[in-house]
């Protein structure tokens, strides 16, 4: 599974496709890298960036419960 993937996967019940994806984009931007070349070392600013860009428009708690079910893919070695 590619992470970014699963970002988006992971997103879109709490803020839909569109807003989801802009996440992804933002970060891999950010670390000067396509969507597809974000890896489990980019985890932390993942975590980072969704909080930052979803804070204005999603609960805290649906965050939390995206954020906490991409730890626990990457703990289990989901991503390629």
């Amino acid at each position: 599974m590619v992470i970014a993937d699963a970002v988006r996967h992971a997103l879109e019940p709490y803020v839909g496709p569109m807003v989801a994806d802009t996440c992804v984009r933002a970060t891999a931007l950010k670390l000067g890298k396509t969507a597809d070349e974000l890896g489990t070392a980019d985890l932390t600013e993942l975590d980072s960036n969704v909080r930052k860009l979803l804070g204005p428009v999603a609960p805290q708690a649906a965050i939390e419960e995206a954020l906490d079910t991409l730890k626990r893919l990457a703990r289990e070695g989901a991503f390629s």
